[in-house]
């Protein structure tokens, strides 16, 4: 397995801790479908929530949620959108969110989670820090 791929799954490891301990259940992971990828969907009490992960090592390109731009959000709504016609969930809540993972050189991990992130008004929330190590 070559690195860029392991940091991303650390990181997706690391995102559904973080959710589980703040008592969302796990519905899936890295959901496929002819129209893209949807790393984590949860259940956060009343809603659906279609998160993506975004990892990195380092800062030099901005912050990790920049890098969902207007082609990534197409890709995501559309296979929300599978997803809910899939599984029957028509009348569901929905929410779309991005967990930033930051993990450093000291193996320390920084998690930012930004709660409706694909949509005009992102709440931003940092949440913890976890040491690797």
């Amino acid at each position: 397995m070559y690195k860029r791929h392991e940091v991303g799954i650390n990181g997706e490891e690391a995102a559904c801790d973080y959710l589980k301990r703040l008592g969302y259940k796990i519905y899936c992971r890295n959901f496929r479908s002819y129209f893209g990828e949807i790393d984590i969907i949860a259940i956060d009490e009343n809603e659906i929530v279609f998160v993506e992960v975004k990892t990195r090592t380092q800062k030099n390109f901005g912050r990790p949620a920049e890098a969902v731009d207007i082609n990534k959000k197409h890709h995501i709504y559309k296979t929300a959108e599978y997803f809910v016609l899939l599984n029957e969930l028509e009348n569901s809540f929905l929410r779309f969110d991005v967990v930033e993972i930051y993990i450093t050189r000291n193996n320390d991990m920084k998690i930012s989670h930004i709660k409706n992130a694909i949509s005009e008004k992102p709440a931003y929330t940092h949440v913890e820090h976890i040491d690797l190590q």
